[in-house]
């Protein structure tokens, strides 16, 4: 894919590029000449990913468990009506699998775990989001959307770290809902997306405390993760 002409950069690097070795090896195998958007992330793990995958009852509070050793997943039944969901533990799983395979034989993701405290955890949601919403895929998109209304990535974000009205309503109104169905996430999980990621000139694309201002209140998401 041809770099966007507005750049967004990894803060975590090695997850990054984990992630975008793992699209690249999907879409030669299935010799695609550009991305396909939604990500086909059950399609790509089960492929040429080559990891099992499979959905079970994994029991009260389990979402997602990983077997790195043994390239498999499962995923709980309770995620299968719940798409965006669904789609990130398919990815944060992959995460785990592709990322630390020689930590533990299994990982298991649970509904009340604190993921922002724990540093493994966080690699995994942080590799999640990159797989499903790859950075030049979404310069491309967020361009495309700040276009409509008639001005650019840059000045929006800036802006919006400003905590600016309007470029706050931009982003809640229409950038965030359009990043959603693009990429077939969740309002949280491409919010804090632009958290994870940063400008040429080093500053975070959006602090949290920008980010939180985009999102409905939710008391439960405040200990919990993109899912």
């Amino acid at each position: 894919m041809r770099a966007p002409a507005f750049q967004l950069w990894p803060t975590m690097r090695r997850v990054e590029r984990t992630a975008w070795n793992a699209i690249v090896r999907c879409t030669r195998a299935e010799k695609l000449s550009t991305l396909p958007l939604p990500i086909p992330v059950e399609q790509w793990v089960e492929g040429p990913l080559g990891v099992t995958f499979g959905i079970a009852d994994l029991g009260p509070g389990v979402l997602g468990i990983a077997r790195p050793p043994a390239r498999e997943m499962l995923i709980s039944d309770t995620l299968v009506n719940a798409e965006p969901r669904f789609r990130f533990t398919i990815a944060h799983e992959l995460g785990h699998i592709l990322l630390h395979p020689r930590l533990h034989a299994e990982f298991r993701e649970r509904a009340d775990g604190d993921y922002v405290e724990d540093r493994i955890e966080r690699e995994a949601d942080r590799f999640a989001a990159a797989f499903l919403m790859p950075l030049p895929a979404l310069g491309v998109e967020l361009t495309r959307v700040t276009a409509k209304h008639g001005t650019d990535p840059g000045a929006v974000l800036a802006s919006a770290r400003a905590s600016h009205p309007e470029s706050l309503r931009l982003l809640r109104s229409h950038v965030l809902p359009h990043i959603t169905r693009r990429f077939g996430v969740s309002l949280s999980a491409a919010a804090r997306r632009f958290c994870d990621v940063q400008l040429p000139t080093g500053d975070t694309a959006l602090p949290w405390e920008v980010c939180a201002q985009l999102l409905p209140p939710d008391p439960a998401r405040d200990g919990r993760r993109q899912s």
